[in-house]
């Protein structure tokens, strides 16, 4: 995790037990990262934190928004993508983190002593994992996925169909 000034952070001093929402705005910019201005997110990236505080732990729920210019696999058109990820964080006070005994990704360890937790790595890995694997174009017919054209209108006429049954009648009667 990179050490550098916080860009989204929850002060844990004073804070209460309970369910705790913050707000924060921020631009690829602010992160420093040229993997988030590669894929060209532009404009205002929206992150939305739930802190859920008690004794043992603070769980965090983030949720980020924005408005990525991504290109089409196929016919590299331009794209207008919402952009929205999701990401659940329990931090565990240490006293309780020795009770749990399991430790992964999602459950950290923190000090009762903690100033502040810092969300902004987290945030940067979330934009990340929201960018889609594939990006296709709604613009034209052969840029859709295939289930979404098999879905659609039938492009073929029935003459088309009948030859085709036909031909396979005439193979199925040929083998039998």
């Amino acid at each position: 995790m990179r050490k550098e000034k916080i860009l989204i952070g929850i002060e844990i001093p004073g804070l209460g037990n309970g369910t705790h929402e913050y707000a924060f705005s921020c631009t690829a910019g602010d992160f420093s990262d040229p993997e988030l201005i590669e894929p060209a997110f532009n404009g205002e990236i929206g992150v939305h934190v739930s802190a859920e505080k008690t004794d043992t732990e603070i769980v965090i729920d983030l949720e980020t928004m924005t408005m990525a210019e991504l290109s089409c696999d196929l016919c590299l058109a331009p794209v207008h993508r919402k952009l929205v990820g999701r990401f659940r964080i329990v931090f565990v006070f240490d006293d309780a983190a020795a009770a749990a005994g399991e430790q992964n990704e999602e459950y950290r360890t923190i000090d009762r002593n903690t100033v502040t937790i810092d969300l902004t790595e987290d945030v940067r890995e979330t934009l990340l994992l929201s960018l889609p694997v594939k990006v296709t174009c709604e613009n034209y017919p052969d840029c859709l996925p295939a289930s979404e054209r098999e879905n659609g209108p039938e492009s073929s006429s029935p003459e088309e169909n009948s030859a085709w049954k036909d031909s396979l009648e005439k193979l199925k009667d040929k083998f039998h």
